[in-house]
């Protein structure tokens, strides 16, 4: 008998076992007749006694066999569904450790699990680095020009689906809860809910009919920035995109210059700036049992440096009460918690997406002409009538008018976030809040503004899986 067969045993008789000491208290029961196995299925990632255990907890607990219709087809995917990252481009699949130091990871054996909320990472190099890197080098920072966080395809149960406009009885405060998530592949049938309990598959991956999408592991930086100052700056240079750890948020810029700095990145990745969808669809995963699943602390640092977390909650704007991100106070402004996740998704910047009432384009610097005829596909857009309380006219998965019921003022989101929806005089959506915004910045805010360069706002990159 060879080593694996050998563990499909044990995970076989453990279920077993298993089963019998959870008895009617366990929510999910298998019986060994449950336990499908083909020798040459790669969904069974076995070569160690604690591998087996793993597949034996997630198929008699959770629920989820390798190959099965919920946990995904073992193909593509880490065999409990998350749709594998997609490496093209210049794209460097990386492992980054507890301390930061980055290595190229080897895409024949597990290099992320989604299930321990452990998400992928990738990284972009600079035009001409140093060297080659082969599978297992440490990759120098100086050589990393951007960082990217995959977020695999999902649908989720709706929760809210049906908020009313204006405000609700105080009773009815909007309490968080874990999102339930259900990972899938574009080949998955497309789920279409539109009431409470009812499944949809994100938005962010229907609108481009994608596995997934590379995210901004941090705000946007501007490169050569040598202070907070000197990356305020008015341009749509894609040159001078960097999204790294401790660089200075490229801020004070318009919607549509940022736009199209992102657009012109990399158009083999078909970059482009964060739609208001897809910010959502990052809050989600953060908010599940994939994610952190619960509020993300907040970037305070009030230089703007990307990727800090403030050393206590709520502590105030500070250069100094705050560690970066491969510290353990840094992971808690991850999506995940840990050192694999998104980060500044609250505070830092304020952060500009493509979000805005149709027909308003205001002070972004983009023609309605624009968006319409070469960039709509890329941009949210909302009802002409929206206005700052008309929460129902969301977009299912924004993380918008779902995060109620809203009773009063425009900060009682879930965490006490901000909630101004997008209205005439401010037509553009942006997410996250900045550093000095205390409780009411989180993953879950959102705001409005004219779309005009300010100095406070910023905005990330997205690439297409």
């Amino acid at each position: 008998m060879n080593i694996k067969v050998k563990y499909i045993v044990l995970l076989i008789v453990g279920c077993l076992f298993f089963g019998s000491i959870i008895g009617a208290g366990a929510v999910t029961l298998c019986n060994a007749k449950d336990i499908l196995y083909n020798s040459s299925d790669e969904a069974w990632d076995i070569d160690t006694v604690d591998d087996a255990l793993n597949d034996l907890y997630n198929a008699c607990v959770l629920g989820e066999m390798p190959g099965d219709g919920n946990g995904g087809s073992g193909e593509g995917n880490d065999g409990f569904g998350a749709s594998a990252p997609v490496i093209n481009g210049g794209l460097v699949p990386v492992l980054i450790a507890s301390d930061g130091v980055v290595t190229k990871a080897n895409t024949s054996e597990k290099w992320y699990d989604y299930n321990n909320k452990e998400w992928a990472n990738s990284v972009i190099l600079v035009d001409s680095p140093s060297k080659q890197y082969n599978v297992g080098d440490t990759i120098q920072e100086s050589d990393i020009e951007s960082y990217f966080v995959w977020i695999p395809r999902y649908r989720y149960k709706l929760f809210h689906a049906n908020q009313a406009d204006g405000y609700e009885n105080k009773l009815s405060e909007s309490i968080a809860r874990e999102i339930e998530i259900e990972f899938e592949s574009k080949d998955t049938p497309v789920s279409n809910g539109t009431q409470d309990g009812e499944w949809l598959t994100h938005p962010a991956f229907t609108n481009f009919d994608v596995n997934g999408i590379w995210v901004g592991k941090f705000e946007t930086g501007y490169k050569g920035a040598t202070s907070a100052s000197s990356a305020q700056v008015s341009s749509s240079d894609p040159t001078k995109i960097q999204v790294k750890p401790s660089v200075y948020s490229w801020r004070k810029n318009s919607v549509g210059n940022f736009f199209k700095a992102m657009y012109n990145y990399n158009r083999e990745l078909d970059s482009h700036m964060m739609k208001n969808t897809e910010w959502g669809a990052v809050a989600y995963l953060s908010h599940s049992r994939y994610g952190i699943n619960t509020e993300v602390r907040k970037n305070n640092n009030s230089n703007f440096l990307t990727g800090y977390a403030e050393d206590t909650k709520d502590a105030g704007p500070s250069t100094t009460n705050n560690q970066p991100y491969n510290t353990e106070t840094g992971y808690l402004a991850s999506t995940t918690g840990n050192i694999t996740g998104v980060y500044d998704m609250s505070g830092g910047s304020d952060e500009y997406v493509a979000g805005y009432i149709d027909g308003n384009v205001r002070n972004s610097g983009l023609t309605l002409e624009e968006i319409r005829n070469t960039y709509s596909k890329y941009i949210d857009v909302y009802t002409s009538d929206s206005a700052v309380t008309t929460y129902s006219k969301r977009i299912l998965g924004d993380a918008t008018g779902e995060m109620g019921p809203f009773y009063g003022s425009y900060y009682n989101n879930w965490y006490d976030d901000y909630s101004h929806f997008v209205e005439s005089s401010g037509p553009w959506f942006n997410r996250g809040g900045t550093y000095g915004n205390g409780s009411r910045a989180g993953q879950f805010s959102f705001h409005r503004y004219t779309g005009v360069a300010y100095s406070t706002y910023s905005a990330r990159l997205v690439l297409l899986g």
